[in-house]
């Protein structure tokens, strides 16, 4: 069964998608600045936060988590931002992946490092925007790929 990508409309470039690139954006911005800091000194000392943060995790440093950041949630973030300027079809549903990746980050981090600053509350936020923002953004692109299957 052939789909029909003339029945699947673009994501436009409304509030939500407005709202979306800006939080992916904004989630990059943060996400370079510290997974550089954290790469450029994997002890931690730019960040001020001490190697005995991480006892008990898979990592002796703090160089691989910077590099997931920095790459993931920085570059990742800007390519998906960058592909809803371009109105590409897939761009809501990575920005989602990215949201609902960066909610399970932040978890992830507070389970391993065991302490809490107001960046985690804050970039929890920002990925829970992210991924709803998504979702009212790519419904319409939803819709069409469904109907073009039936």
């Amino acid at each position: 069964m052939a789909i029909d990508r003339d029945a699947i409309p673009a994501p436009q470039m409304d509030r939500w998608g407005r709202l979306t690139v800006g939080l992916l954006v904004f989630l990059a911005l943060g996400a370079l600045g510290g997974g550089a800091a954290l790469v450029a000194a994997p002890d931690g000392s730019i960040m001020q936060m001490p190697l005995s943060m991480l006892e008990g995790s898979p990592f002796p440093d703090y160089f691989v988590p910077g590099l997931i950041l920095g790459g993931l949630f920085g570059l990742g973030s800007l390519v998906v931002a960058a592909l809803g300027l371009r109105r590409a079809r897939v761009a809501p549903f990575l920005a989602f992946a990215i949201g609902v990746g960066q909610m399970i980050w932040i978890m992830a981090e507070l389970a391993i490092i065991k302490g809490v600053s107001i960046l985690h509350p804050l970039y929890f936020g920002v990925g829970l925007a992210i991924a709803a923002a998504a979702v009212a953004w790519g419904w319409p692109t939803f819709r069409g790929w469904r109907a073009s299957r039936d």
